[in-house]
C-alpha cells in the first residue's frame, strides 16, 4: 500500500492524503453487471450498418514530362522501325526490330526522403 502511494504521489505530483483518497476511490469504483435490456440497447446503440461508403477511385495529375519523353521515344522508334505502339502514354512502348518484339518502360522513382 506505502508502494503504491508513494508511486502516486510521484508520478500524479499529489500530496499523500490525495493519494490515499484515490486509491480508496478506486476500490469503491464497482462495474455494475448490465440487465438482458440494458445489453440489449447497448448492442443496438455501438452497432454499425454494415454499409460501407464507396471510395471514389483516385484522379492522378498526369506528368506531362513522361508523356513528353514518351512521344520523343515514339519519334525516335519511328526512324528505326515500322510502328511502335504507345501502350501507355507515359510508360510504354512496344516495337518490332530486326523480327525481335520489344518494349521499353520508363519509370520515374520516388524522391528519397
Amino acid at each position: 500500500m506505502e508502494e503504491k502511494i508513494a508511486l502516486y504521489m510521484k508520478n500524479l505530483g499529489i500530496s499523500r492524503d490525495e493519494a490515499i483518497q484515490l486509491i480508496k476511490d478506486d476500490e469503491n469504483d464497482v462495474s455494475v453487471e448490465l440487465t438482458a435490456e440494458q445489453k440489449k440497447v447497448a448492442s443496438d446503440v455501438t452497432r454499425t450498418t454494415g454499409d460501407k461508403t464507396e471510395r471514389k477511385p483516385r484522379t492522378r495529375k498526369p506528368d506531362e514530362n513522361k508523356r513528353a519523353l514518351v512521344t520523343m521515344l515514339e519519334t525516335f522508334l519511328i526512324g528505326i522501325c515500322a510502328d511502335p505502339v504507345v501502350v501507355n502514354p507515359e510508360r510504354e512502348i512496344e516495337f518490332d526490330f530486326m523480327g525481335a518484339h520489344y518494349k521499353l518502360i520508363l519509370s520515374k522513382p520516388r524522391e528519397k526522403k
